[in-house]
């Protein structure tokens, strides 16, 4: 009784501290200043309830209907790469993170025609979506800055999507996101369906944490439908940090056909987050605690683990896929390019990245694992 009660503290003081963001982020709006921030449009699908504040445009409720949104975020341009400031009711713009407009109430057919637009605008090489689906405790605001960090920080081509599901963005409600996550998965389906129908040349979609199982559970919808035609625009499948049962991950994989490739499976063993709920289930390892690398590689997954990256800097290793130099200098090298991983062509050679990390080669040669077909092992 009293082993149980102790484990029972340990995980809630952990969750406590392993919640993806701060509740109390907000979308204050400001007036765009081009000399001291860059301007990012992030697309919105959402299955949340819009919300009466202003400031949070969306709130933690769920909608039965999916909708649609732009929001336009100003991004400071003299700002350590990985990192955010996150505003405040008056946002200052040299220093944080914050809107400079944003539309909602958008239909189906207006959100296609815009997507279709901004496709348009760009070079038919670079005409691919990046779609986001962020993690547990996140509200609105903050989903959308993170994924303009990383499209910024990781110079992401194409345009960008935000699915976001009903997070309560509080740190108590775990399990009320983990059935809103199982909630999630009709309207992650239908995103990806839409978005097929654009004039993209492909969809990258990373789903983070808890967003790794809405992911997963989207794509075994589509693949228990036999919509072959949708699971092959997905060109680029990333899972960072999932928060699944790896038997769970196991019936997920096997009714995705085809498997979108490369699919990229970034973990670390120092997790704090999983490792919370790790204990929260009994002990059952996470997907993302990277367990069991062979059995993935041997599936046809590239794992990058980042146990021992440690410029992450957010303090319990969750988010290190989104904030480390590190993996940046990797995703830039084309280390962690389609190319690479399909094993087509090999990396441009960089000097070193940092004091006793040596080169980018040398580290990808330590944390990349190559699916095995890649590296001709049978």
């Amino acid at each position: 009784m009293i082993s149980s009660l102790r484990n029972f503290i340990w995980v809630c003081v952990n969750l406590i501290f392993a919640g993806c963001a701060n509740n109390e982020i907000i979308l204050p709006l400001a007036v765009s200043d081009s000399r001291v921030a860059s301007l990012r449009t992030i697309n919105v699908a959402t299955i949340r309830k819009p919300s009466a504040d202003p400031l949070a445009v969306y709130s933690g409720d769920r909608s039965d209907t999916l909708g649609f949104a732009e929001i336009s975020v100003s991004i400071p341009k003299n700002r350590a790469p990985g990192t955010i400031e996150y505003p405040r009711k008056t946002p200052e713009l040299s220093k944080q993170f914050a809107t400079v407009g944003y539309k909602t109430g958008m239909d189906e057919a207006a959100f296609i025609a815009s997507l279709n637009k901004q496709l348009a605008a760009i070079p038919p090489s670079d005409r691919t979506i990046f779609l986001f689906v962020h993690g547990y405790n996140t509200n609105f605001a903050s989903g959308i800055f993170r994924q303009a960090q990383m499209a910024h920080d990781f110079r992401v081509s194409g345009i960008a999507v935000s699915f976001s599901w009903a997070s309560a963005g509080r740190t108590p409600l775990y399990l009320y996101d983990r059935d809103s996550a199982q909630l999630a998965r009709e309207g992650l389906r239908q995103t990806l369906e839409i978005l097929a129908r654009t004039n993209d040349n492909g969809i990258m979609l990373l789903g983070h944490s808890m967003g790794g199982l809405v992911t997963m559970e989207a794509l075994r919808d589509i693949g228990l439908r036999k919509n072959r035609k949708t699971l092959k625009k997905i060109d680029t499948l990333i899972l960072a940090s999932p928060d699944i049962d790896e038997r769970v991950f196991d019936q997920q994989l096997a009714a995705i056909d085809p498997l979108p490739q490369p699919f990229i499976l970034f973990v670390s063993k120092k997790d704090r987050a999983l490792q919370a709920s790790q204990q929260l289930r009994g002990g059952q390892n996470r997907l993302g605690e990277g367990a069991n690398i062979e059995k993935f590689r041997e599936k046809g997954i590239a794992v990058v683990d980042l146990t021992n990256v440690e410029d992450g800097g957010d303090g319990i290793n969750h988010t290190t896929f989104a904030t480390s130099k590190t993996v940046m200098d990797l995703a830039r090298s084309g280390t962690l390019g389609r190319d690479a991983l399909l094993g087509r062509t090999k990396a441009k050679p960089l000097k070193p990245i940092g004091d006793g990390i040596g080169a980018v080669s040398d580290l990808a040669s330590a944390i990349i694992y190559l699916p095995a077909k890649i590296v001709g092992v049978r």
